[in-house]
């Protein structure tokens, strides 16, 4: 084997490693953190990069770490391709309790124009019925 093959084979190695033990983020961890932190602070201006919606804390609580669980596919969903991504994440609630919810975030963004910018446009508790689909 050659040198530069072992480096090569090194290299992928170690970044392997690097990414199991950092735990390599989904795509959607980044807008998610944007969206749960904004709305944990209230702070509309930043939420209206991300969202169309506000994870109210004073009612559906605070989320400040979770969990990504699984990623739907990608769906047409009319002029926007829309996707579910579920979440575990301890909610602490208004009254101060802290319990583990699993949500289920819909993220969509517009096929036409900035294709590439995904916005957060509903938050259900997993535990509740989801939408019905398009007939």
């Amino acid at each position: 084997m050659k040198i530069a093959d072992c480096r090569f084979t090194i290299g992928v190695a170690i970044a392997v490693i690097a990414c199991g033990v950092a735990g390599c983020a989904a795509p959607e961890q980044s807008l998610l953190e944007q969206f749960f932190g904004a709305s944990r602070l209230r702070d509309t201006t930043a939420l209206q990069r991300v969202s169309t919606i506000t994870f109210e804390p004073l009612q559906q609580g605070i989320v400040r770490t979770f969990e990504i669980t699984a990623v739907t596919p990608e769906r047409l969903d009319g002029q926007m391709t829309a996707k579910d991504i579920t979440v575990v994440a301890p909610v602490i609630l208004p009254d101060g309790q802290t319990v583990r919810k699993t949500l289920v975030v819909t993220m969509q963004r517009n096929n036409g124009g900035d294709s590439r910018r995904w916005i957060v446009t509903a938050v259900r508790d997993a535990a509740a019925p989801g939408p019905a689909p398009p007939s």
